[in-house]
């Protein structure tokens, strides 16, 4: 018998377990979230999904630990076989094709080292050359030519002769000479040659920095151009080029039109930053940026004069050639002299004179001869145009002259060299020889001296040391050999010589006299005066034939003179004009320069047609201030100084700033703790002012811009301009 309550139990329970079963039967879509949307999804190997879900609507979540990434994650179990298979084989696809790009990164990473040593190999050649090759101031470059089967062809470095990649090509038996275009030298025997080609075009180039794709000039072709022309299809390049307009150039260049292989940046990249980070230092500071912005607008380098500022009326400074401090005050202070009587000197060679006679000019102490052997090398820095590091031991010789490509001094006309008519002598017009023979020893190996002068002025250049002309302590024979630096440079500029002009006239009229006398004798047949017409005739033509052969007797010296120079391995060129604008035009055109440094010969206004013709962008001067009033004041008096010197401000501006004047030359050693010196009773002293020098464009469209104002500070007067105190 059963009990009813057990009964109505029995029934509840069997109610529920088929309601129990109806929702466990039921399906359930899981929930999978949207890539785009929710972030990303990653999948296990055990067919589960997992996505990041934080700030994510979910369903059926478990919470797991926190993952990797700081937020956190929630598994979903798939309840579909289907899917779960499907997902299985996925992963299987997903690891074979893992093990696959492993396989593939085995054999990178073997390139990559191989790459890696043949790099080193390329910058340790270049590091142990860097004293000897001198590239400087170019970029120190490796470079290392690895034939396929891993033997090392050929190993160059750059240097003030050649290019790192044309010494490598060379030690592999290819010879390159830079023409108009890259002339390339295969060898004579066919064999050799078949098989330098075949080892070329499997080859690879390893070079630490990137290739030019641009022309240096007339005399220099790109590198690209060489390197496709080698046959090489395979180029590593360790670092792009510091000098951001042509950053990537070379690399395209090679890849996109010559079709090589090409790869930058990824071997040993901050080894090769660190071979060039002083080439990387230098290219870009103020001087170096101005000068390239420059050759890009006229194609010329940009010219930097380098003077002295004398007063006109000062005959001892123009007797000592620049090198003298001016003492013609007039009564006067020199903030009330009038500043348009200045005129540009040559430089100062050493130091300028201080208030005794045996200090006028060190340099001109012949038996002081080790005092010019002093070594320059601490006045060399890499510092901007502004640089004013202190000139110890009286040296002149401004900062950037190790910057730029070239320093030029000059062998000045007859009755150029200063109103003395002492000081136009042959011997002191040789000054420009004279320092690029002492001092100009000391510049770096790649900066090139040249010197420039009229062509008929040819033969009074001294070529030996028993040169009677020759200044005293001057070994000029060293300085026309230039061993083991950049050839010394003669640049001819047209010019006049009397007596060549004289002989061209003459011959000029015995010819057309001879002519009229020939003539005369065709007339003569008739009247019988045939005799003497003929003697006329012939006289003539012997004047004439006489006055030609003086001009080829001194064409052959002048031809002579230039083979002399050219068995010292002397550069001699000559220009097609006389100018200096003609001169840095030639440099711009013939060597693609950037930058030159003129040292000034001559005086006044040559100097300031110069300015005007737009060969100088910039102008060191060297001259005399009044002590009083501090910086400040000094800077402002040598800036009016320099621009009266250099032209009228209606057609020039001077323009220079704070970092632009340099206050430390100490030109004698009675001269106090700030080297200032007392004449006829006033302190002065010797500052440079470096200045920058614009064209006044009349036509040129100008804004005039309102600028704010501000007190000035009490210290900076009572510092810097103590005239302004009250």
């Amino acid at each position: 018998m059963r009990i009813p309550l057990v009964d109505a139990v029995i029934t509840q329970v069997v109610a529920l377990l088929l309601l129990l079963m109806l929702l466990l039967l039921e399906p359930v879509t899981p929930f999978v979230p949207v890539l785009q949307s929710h972030g990303n999804i990653r999948q296990s190997d055990q067919s589960r999904l997992y996505f990041d879900c934080k700030n994510l609507p979910f369903v059926r979540r478990t919470p797991s630990k926190l993952g990797d990434s700081g937020e956190y994650e929630m598994l979903i179990e798939r309840e579909d076989n289907e899917e779960e298979e499907e997902e299985k084989e996925e992963v299987l696809l997903a690891m074979e094709q893992e093990e696959k790009e492993e396989e593939l990164s085995e054999e990178e990473q073997e390139r990559i080292l191989i790459d890696e040593s043949h790099m080193y190999l390329a910058i340790e050649y270049a590091k142990s050359r860097l004293e000897s090759a001198g590239a400087y101031p170019s970029p120190t470059v490796g470079a290392a030519l690895v034939a396929s089967d891993g033997q090392v062809m050929g190993l160059g470095c750059s240097s003030y002769e050649k290019d790192a990649i044309q010494e490598a090509l060379q030690q592999a038996g290819l010879d390159a000479m830079p023409l108009r275009e890259w002339c390339v030298t295969w060898p004579s025997d066919s064999a050799a040659c078949w098989k330098l080609r075949d080892d070329l075009a499997a080859a690879t180039l390893y070079v630490t920095l990137e290739p030019l794709s641009s022309r240096k000039g007339e005399m220099l072709p790109p590198m690209t151009q060489l390197i496709e022309l080698c046959g090489v299809a395979r180029v590593v390049i360790g670092t792009p080029d510091p000098v951001p307009e042509r950053t990537g150039k070379g690399s395209q260049t090679l890849h996109r039109q010559s079709g090589l292989d090409v790869s930058m940046g990824t071997i040993l990249e901050e080894e090769c930053l660190e071979l060039v980070q002083p080439y990387t230092d230098r290219a870009n500071t103020k001087l170096q940026i101005m000068a390239r912005n420059h050759r890009r607008r006229t194609g010329r380098p940009l010219g930097l004069l380098h003077c002295s500022v004398v007063d006109s009326d000062d005959i001892e400074a123009f007797a000592q050639l620049g090198n003298a401090f001016g003492k013609s005050f007039g009564g006067q202070t020199l903030s009330f002299r009038d500043f348009g009587s200045y005129e540009m000197a040559p430089p100062p060679e050493l130091v300028w004179a201080g208030d005794d006679e045996d200090n006028v000019l060190r340099n001109n102490n012949d038996d002081d001869e080790e005092e010019e052997e002093a070594d320059l090398d601490s006045y060399f820095g890499d510092g901007s145009l502004s640089s004013s590091n202190r000139a110890n031991g009286g040296n002149v010789i401004m900062p950037y002259y190790s910057q730029v490509d070239a320093v030029i001094g000059t062998f000045p006309r007859d009755g150029n060299n200063g109103p003395m008519v002492e000081n136009n002598t042959i011997k002191s017009r040789l000054n420009g020889l004279k320092w690029l023979s002492t001092f100009g020893k000391e510049l770096p190996k790649g900066v090139e001296r040249i010197l420039v002068l009229d062509a008929t002025d040819l033969e009074n250049l001294p070529l030996s040391n028993s040169d009677p002309n020759l200044p005293r302590g001057v070994d000029v024979e060293s300085f026309w050999k230039g061993e083991g630096r950049k050839p010394t440079r003669v640049l001819l500029r047209k010019g006049r010589s009397s007596q060549a002009e004289g002989a061209a006239r003459a011959a000029a009229e015995a010819a057309k006299a001879a002519a009229k006398a020939a003539l005369a004798t065709k007339e003569a047949i008739e009247t019988g005066e045939t005799e003497s017409a003929a003697e006329s005739a012939m006289e003539y033509q012997a004047a004439a034939l006489a006055a030609t052969e003086m001009i080829q007797q001194e064409l052959s010296r002048t031809l002579a003179i230039k083979q002399k120079l050219q068995s010292f391995g002397v550069v001699v060129e000559t220009l097609n004009g006389k100018d200096p604008i003609d001169v840095m035009e030639h440099l711009g055109r013939r060597n693609g320069y950037g930058s030159v440094v003129w040292r000034a010969g001559c005086w006044g206004q040559r100097g300031v047609q110069s300015i005007l013709d737009g060969a100088f962008q910039s102008v060191s001067s060297h001259l005399a201030v009044d002590a009083n009033g501090g910086r400040f004041w000094q800077q402002m008096l040598a800036e009016r100084a320099v621009q009266g010197a250099c032209g009228p401000e209606s057609r020039v501006k001077v323009f220079c700033s704070d970092e632009d004047v340099s206050l430390e030359f100490c030109d004698s050693p009675n001269a106090d703790g700030d080297c200032i010196l007392t004449k006829d009773g006033r302190p002065v002293r010797h500052v440079r002012l470096d200045c920058r020098v614009a064209l006044v464009e009349k036509d040129r469209l100008r804004e005039f811009v309102i600028a704010p104002t501000k007190r000035i500070d009490q210290k900076f007067v009572e510092e810097k301009a103590p005239w302004l105190q009250r």
